[in-house]
């Protein structure tokens, strides 16, 4: 009895044995896919702040689409006294104490302050705003060599990806989400301010997040959460690095957003075989070149289809667009191109938008001529609203055409900006070039709606 007796303890020791460390192996291979967030979370807390106001403020999107169907990302500070409101996170890009955050997050606010991963609360002014683009930049007043995250890009990531967001809200403190990259481009109206070509992903983030980085596995920021859909799945969207590290040089350096200008219109192209069989890679084939416009002056013409710029790869419309978001008035660039079955290069310095051809750009691309409202439409039409530009002509198998805007219309608002008259629209038009879509406020009659007009 006495040795079946052990003989049986042994074995059960042995099962008992094996079981644990099966059971170890298997918590270490659960944890296993969470070890690269944990550690790209802990080197990048110090550079995700809470964003702050001394004045009670009411939420901006207060009863509007993107609180009723995304959700607030801010909330009122659960744990803060009257007089105090968290209003959002923030992520430090910048050494010298620079926050970048959604323009939304600080939209009201006064007295604006900046706690760090160390709780020091510091006082931030706005450097500068980009409504269009739901940005803001906040400089830290004093002190400097702050911890920073470095600028990913974007345009790199793929669906299916694995990202990181973070966020500091200053309720329930820092909060982490992992996920996917579920879709790429995505267009979202949020209550009229902006329809941004956002990164959608399935992480499970939370209010608080708005202004808080989306990062890679290696620690690059590719993103900025600002929106959150709050029925069926978890869904987020974050702003595209590559338009935020634009938005953030032209804040900086001149203290407005300065749109890159290439004249060059394009289309995406396949990859192709030539009439002499060779193979032609996919590129953004140019359908057009503006008169006097630097790409003329650099000798691209109709026809030729870009392969690269700056460096990177460009096989679509859309990744001509990531490049040329990354470009500043004055900055060389170079760009390789086919002309036929030819390989060329050419160099190319990035101008400014001439403001002169404000009309003609909106004709031709977006296919509305526009006008000032005169008093005799006035006085025909008395349901005409008070401020606004009018439709004139729509041009037949336009993007408008498509949209179905139609002649007597009344455009309130672009991409968030009111239109009170042509000359607001013409300083407007600047920021809508390379842009895949525009949001537009339209009134027809007594009525107002919004309608996106995809550009692509």
């Amino acid at each position: 009895m006495t040795p079946r007796g052990v003989n049986f303890f042994v074995a059960s020791s042995g099962a008992l044995l094996a079981a644990a460390l099966s059971a170890a192996a298997l918590a270490e291979d659960e944890a296993q896919p969470a070890r690269p967030v944990v550690q790209v979370a802990q080197k990048a807390w110090p550079a995700v702040v809470n964003i702050s106001t001394e004045e009670k403020v009411d939420n901006p999107f207060h009863r509007t689409f993107l609180q009723a169907v995304f959700g607030s990302f801010f909330d009122a500070d659960p744990a803060g006294g009257a007089g105090t409101a968290s209003l959002g996170s923030g992520v430090l890009v910048d050494s010298r104490g620079y926050v970048l955050t959604n323009e939304h997050v600080i939209l009201r606010g006064t007295k604006i302050f900046v706690r760090l991963a160390d709780r020091r609360i510091l006082p931030a002014e706005v450097v500068g705003t980009d409504p269009a683009s739901d940005l803001a930049v906040l400089k830290i007043e004093g002190g400097a060599d702050f911890p920073a995250i470095p600028f990913g890009r974007s345009g790199d990531l793929v669906v299916g990806q694995r990202v990181v967001a973070l966020g500091n809200p200053q309720g329930p403190g820092r909060t982490v989400a992992a996920g996917l990259v579920s879709a790429l481009h995505r267009q979202v109206r949020a209550g009229g301010r902006v329809d941004a070509d956002f990164i959608q992903t399935d992480a499970a983030v939370g209010p608080g997040n708005s202004g808080g980085p989306l990062l890679t596995l290696k620690g690059e920021l590719v993103g900025l959460s600002t929106a959150i859909r709050t029925e069926g799945p978890a869904v987020s969207f974050a702003i595209p690095a590559d338009r935020a590290r634009k938005v953030f040089g032209d804040l900086l350096g001149y203290g407005e957003i300065r749109g890159a200008w290439l004249g060059l219109d394009v289309r995406t192209v396949p990859p192709m075989i030539d009439l002499d069989g060779a193979g032609l890679p996919a590129g953004a084939a140019v359908r057009r070149v503006y008169p006097g416009s630097p790409g003329e002056r650099a000798g691209i013409a109709e026809g030729d289809v870009i392969v690269q710029m700056a460096g990177l790869k460009i096989e679509s419309h859309e990744d001509y667009d990531d490049a040329v978001s990354g470009l500043r008035a004055g900055d060389g660039v170079s760009i390789a191109f086919y002309r036929g079955s030819e390989n060329r290069v050419a160099a190319l310095t990035v101008g400014e938008f001439p403001p002169g051809l404000a009309e003609a750009y909106l004709s031709d691309q977006v296919g509305v001529d526009l006008a000032d409202i005169s008093p005799a439409m006035r006085a025909q039409y008395p349901q005409l609203p008070a401020e606004g530009v009018i439709v004139t002509r729509v041009r037949v198998r336009s993007h408008a055409d498509a949209t179905g805007l139609e002649e007597g219309d009344v455009l309130r608002q672009i991409d968030g900006t009111t239109l009170h008259e042509m000359t607001t629209l013409r300083s407007a038009v600047p920021r809508m070039v390379g842009r895949g879509s525009l949001l537009l406020k339209v009134a027809r009659g007594r009525n107002s709606y919004y309608v996106t007009l995809d550009m692509d």
